[in-house]
Formats: structure tokens, C-alpha cells, sequence
């Protein structure tokens, strides 16, 4: 028995056209999941959409603003439609935050901030849940971050945010339990990708993030792709309401 097939499922991936998000569903996609994927852009979703299909992965790319209320709302409709079923909710998109302390900051930002990368989720998860707890069976995987759990003066905002997925995880892990749906948030560290690029790009930085990192080194956007795919798979399924950091040892 392969603990990792995924054939027959249906996973849907958020902001999956570049870094974690496309790594995410290449792994989905190469265990056997036929995917949906969403992006901003057209040109970006349909380069994505390309990439997985030569891969020999059944995709629908749509789009999905996180701006906008209203398309993600859309999204999940046609999301919902284009297999008939989700099997595996990644929440992966996400909007940049302004960075430094939170002090400072407005009201306006504030509510943009947890809009963006909170409150969307909510509608996501109202509109694909309910399929998964009538199947019972399911599996719903956040994308938080390492800084959700370590005080830091210059994300603020972005930590406050994903703080709050992570408590997302373990409300939901009471709730959708005992219907066999497995929720559970992916924690990394610095991952070389366009929205960290202030972690890696700048000289020196990278060596010095590097350098307080056990491993030695940053996290490719792989090396987190793995553990969505634990997660989403039969061999994960009693892993549930974790928050689960992969930072090279960066934790520890």
C-alpha cells in the first residue's frame, strides 16, 4: 500500500503559481491529485497551469484576489465545481503585509492585513468544508509561518496574522475531528522565495540567516512541499491540530 497515492483525490491549492504554493501542488499532483489551483494573474495562472500540465497533472487554474471579497467567494463556487469535490484545502495564498513593528500602525492596515491573510480563509473553509464533513473525509492544510510563534519587532502585523491561522487549527481541529477531517498548519522558516526575498536577497543576508540556522542553510521551497504532502495524504492522517515548523532547526 503506498501511503502517499493520492490518486483519485482532488486537492485544491491557493496562490499556487510560484515558490511554495506551485512546489505544494507539484507534489500533490506528481502522488496522483487532479488540482485546482488559483493566482492573481492571468498570465501567472496560466503559466502554472501549463507547468503541471506538462507534468502530466490534471489542473484548473482560476483566479482568486484575495482583495476582493467577492472573487474569493467566486473562487470557491467554481472550485468547488470544476471536479465536483475538494479533498484537500491548501491555504496557501496570502497578501504582503507591511513590514516593522506594529506600533505605528493604522487601523486601516490593521483590518487590510487580517482581511487578507485571515478572514479569507474563513470564507474559503465555509464554502469547502460542509463536502468533507458529509464524506467524512478530508484534509485542510494552513500555511503559517515560523514567526507565529516567537515575538519579532520586524513583522508585527505579518506574525499577528499567522498567530491567528494557527489558532485557526486548533478551533478547527476540535470541530471538524470527529468527521475524519484532519486540519493541521506548516510553520517554515526562511524559504527562498520572491515573498521573502528581503530574508535572502540582500548581501550577506542570506549567509547570516544561514549561519543561525542549525542546518546551515535557508529552506527551498521543496523542503516544505514534503510535509504538505505527509499531510495530505493517508500516511498523515493522524497527525491533527498541529502547528508543524520547518526551519532547518531554527526552533530549537
Amino acid at each position: 500500500m503506498d501511503m502517499f497515492n493520492l490518486s483519485g483525490k482532488v486537492a485544491l491549492v491557493t496562490g499556487a503559481t510560484k515558490g511554495m504554493g506551485l512546489a505544494i501542488a507539484e507534489a500533490l499532483g506528481s502522488a496522483g491529485a487532479t488540482l485546482v489551483i488559483s493566482g492573481r494573474s492571468a498570465h501567472t495562472i496560466a503559466e502554472a497551469e501549463t507547468h503541471l500540465s506538462k507534468l502530466g497533472i490534471r489542473t484548473r487554474a482560476l483566479l482568486m484576489d484575495l482583495n476582493d471579497q467577492a472573487s474569493v467567494e467566486s473562487f470557491a463556487h467554481m472550485a468547488k465545481d470544476a471536479f465536483g469535490r475538494v479533498d484537500v484545502l491548501v491555504l496557501n495564498a496570502a497578501a504582503n503585509t507591511p513590514n516593522g513593528p506594529m506600533i505605528g500602525r493604522t487601523e486601516s492596515e490593521f483590518d487590510e492585513v487580517m482581511a487578507n491573510n485571515v478572514k479569507r480563509n474563513l470564507t474559503l473553509i465555509n464554502a469547502i468544508s460542509p463536502d468533507m464533513i458529509g464524506r467524512r473525509d478530508g484534509s485542510i492544510i494552513f500555511m503559517s509561518s515560523r514567526v507565529a510563534k516567537r515575538g519579532t519587532s520586524q513583522l508585527g502585523l505579518y506574525a499577528l496574522a499567522k498567530a491567528a491561522i494557527d489558532q485557526y487549527v486548533r478551533n478547527l481541529a476540535i470541530e471538524l475531528g470527529p468527521f475524519n477531517v484532519n486540519v493541521n498548519s506548516i510553520c517554515p522558516g526562511p524559504v527562498r522565495t520572491d515573498f521573502s526575498r528581503i530574508l535572502w536577497e540582500a548581501p550577506g543576508r542570506e549567509a547570516q540567516v544561514a549561519a543561525a540556522t542549525p542546518m546551515k542553510r535557508i529552506a527551498e521551497p521543496t523542503d516544505v512541499a514534503g510535509l504538505a504532502l505527509l499531510l495530505a495524504s493517508s500516511a498523515g492522517r493522524f497527525i491533527h491540530g498541529q502547528n508543524i515548523s520547518v526551519d532547518g532547526g531554527l526552533t530549537a
